[in-house]
């Protein structure tokens, strides 16, 4: 793949500036402030867009920096060879009409880029970081020396255990562990351990609270009891003072009492077993005798009577319809078609208790000592209060068994997430394993070659360590390039680009050269130059500001397309 042409609409400081390129080797000089580095942004932009930076940063972004000078539009367009196939690429920059089109020029056809803003994935698969940390080589600015060495060695940790330069593995792994320790699961697993031994003390709250209400219930029927008890005594000592005999009827007395327990309760599911007992013309079996008594004797009259066959008959059904209509609706009257059991009503019940009350012989009002009931009121107070205790007690059971659901689903969630993240981890570790194996010990071998050759043979092995250190053969011993002058590790930092870059153009893309050699003696870089055959690529773009650069490329023979700015 490589650009065939590019068209500086407005963009930086050009205006309508066109540039040809072709595959190969080609080397654009220009002087300071030429715009050197504004055609590699331009390049890089043309393939995968410009994002606007947010906050303090947007003030020093490539969007603001590329802008261009004359306030008019932001725009450019570049045509793109690859696989014997011509494009056309043009692209929108400002911010709020941000557009790009991509079309293939021989089937003349629009291609539906799967980003609407970059052309990955389509002509290239390279993401962004990588191109940039990789491909596009720029100066390092002001501070080499160590600084450059960490640098180098960030550089090629990350990219052999990621396979991109822009990601660096061990912090990846430090984020994701971060951020595990919010999901910790042991503070919910310890407030479930709590609400599970509070639990334990309302395992049998239920029967705690149906035997207190059993208590109740029996201190209710027994004052009830003694309650008619007394009543009698009253009365009895009521006769005997007046001189009459007091008949004792245990019969009465017994249903006096079972009435006396029930009225504590006038509750129709604590008094559905009480039957009322029927007079004999309420029976439903007297009822239809009766019925049957009476059509009968009517159909005999009419026979006897001197009436024609049709009026016998007819008065016959009359009557007969008449007595089942006069049956059903007395037997519906009376409820008997409502069930077999009839329940009294509160009225009902309470007359039923005077009723009995009054045969006891004696129309007065009876009036008892009721002291007594102070003992019955104290005793229920005290089962009301363990009552209202055990209930208080159950609603807290609700609240820890809705505690303990909310705190159970909280650790399954937790749990998932740390799945989740340790996942992630293994992942990485397992990618990164495959990765630092494919491509570590290529990094090595083409990064020992490309030093040797710029070196002109004085460093002819460098090595990644364990760790991933990068270290240099001196004489018989490694040592590490933060030794090493400033101009060696700037110089070694370009081998490992170079080297890099022999692997990573499997899809060929351009390799992009900004003004790096500023610090190289004329001998390093001839070398460096001469480096640049071994890199398998379509296309480099060789940006300089060095007007000897092509003197050195026709002394080494190399093919190249001059372009001056």
């Amino acid at each position: 793949m490589y650009l065939s042409k590019l068209l500086l609409k407005d963009f930086g400081k050009f205006n309508n500036k066109e540039i040809d390129l072709k595959p190969g080797l080609n080397l654009i000089y220009g002087g300071n402030e030429a715009g050197k580095t504004t055609i590699k942004d331009f390049i890089v932009g043309m393939l995968y867009g410009m994002e606007k930076a947010r906050g303090l940063k947007a003030r020093f972004d490539d969007y603001e920096l590329r802008k261009p000078l004359s306030g008019r539009g932001f725009s450019g367009k570049a045509y793109i060879k690859k696989d014997d196939r011509n494009y056309f690429v043009e692209r929108s920059f400002l911010r709020h009409n941000r557009r790009v089109t991509a079309m293939d020029i021989n089937s003349g056809k629009e291609l539906d880029l799967r980003n609407t803003n970059t052309l990955q994935g389509e002509l290239f698969d390279v993401d962004k970081n990588t191109y940039q940390n990789t491909l596009c080589i720029g100066e390092h600015g002001a501070a080499p020396g160590k600084e450059l060495a960490a640098d180098m060695g960030n550089y090629l940790a990350n990219l052999s255990t990621t396979g991109s330069a822009d990601i660096d593995k061990d912090r990846a792994i430090e984020r994701l562990k971060a951020e595990k320790k919010k999901y910790d699961t042991k503070p919910c697993k310890a407030k479930v351990d709590i609400i599970s031994d509070e639990l334990l003390a309302f395992e049998k709250i239920d029967d705690e609270i149906k035997e207190i209400r059993g208590q109740i219930s029996e201190v209710e029927q027994e004052f009830a009891m003694e309650t008619a008890r007394r009543k009698r005594e009253a009365r009895k000592l009521i006769e005997s003072e007046k001189g009459t005999t007091y008949e004792e009827n245990e019969e009465l007395n017994d249903s006096m009492d079972e009435l006396a327990k029930k009225a504590v309760f006038l509750d129709a599911d604590l008094i559905k077993d009480y039957k009322k007992e029927l007079p004999l013309t309420d029976r439903v079996w007297f009822i239809l005798l009766t019925g049957v008594f009476v059509v009968a004797v009517i159909a005999a009259m009419v026979y006897i009577l001197p009436f024609e066959n049709s009026v016998r008959q007819l008065f016959i059904i009359c009557t007969i319809l008449f007595v089942l209509v006069t049956i059903v609706e007395g037997m519906y009257a009376k409820g008997m078609l409502n069930g077999d059991i009839y329940t009294p009503t509160e009225e009902e019940f309470k007359k039923m208790i005077y009723d009995l009350e009054r045969k006891q012989e004696t129309f007065e009002e009876v009036e008892i000592d009721m002291t007594f009931a102070r003992e019955f009121l104290d005793k229920k107070a005290e089962l009301l209060a363990v009552e209202k205790e055990l209930l208080d007690k159950k609603e807290r059971r609700s609240q820890l068994e809705e505690e303990l659901a909310t705190a159970n689903e909280r650790i399954a969630q937790l749990e998932q997430e740390n799945h989740v993240i340790n996942l992630a981890i293994n992942t990485i570790n397992q990618v990164s394993a495959e990765i630092h194996g494919d491509l570590g010990f290529l990094i090595n071998d083409n990064i020992s070659d490309i030093v040797s050759k710029i070196t002109n043979g004085k460093y002819k092995d460098v090595r990644m360590d364990e760790k991933l250190h990068v270290m240099v053969k001196d004489e018989d011993s490694y040592v590490g390039i933060e030794y090493l002058s400033a101009g060696t590790i700037e110089q070694i930092y370009l081998a490992v680009r170079l080297s890099v870059a022999r692997l990573l153009c499997r899809d060929k893309m351009p390799l992009i050269i900004d003004d790096i050699f500023t610090a190289y003696d004329e001998t390093r870089l001839v070398n460096t130059l001469d480096c640049l055959k071994t890199i398998d690529t379509e296309q480099i773009i060789l940006l300089t500001g060095n007007p000897h650069i092509g003197d050195m490329l026709d002394d080494l023979d190399m093919d190249y397309n001059y372009v001056e700015l």
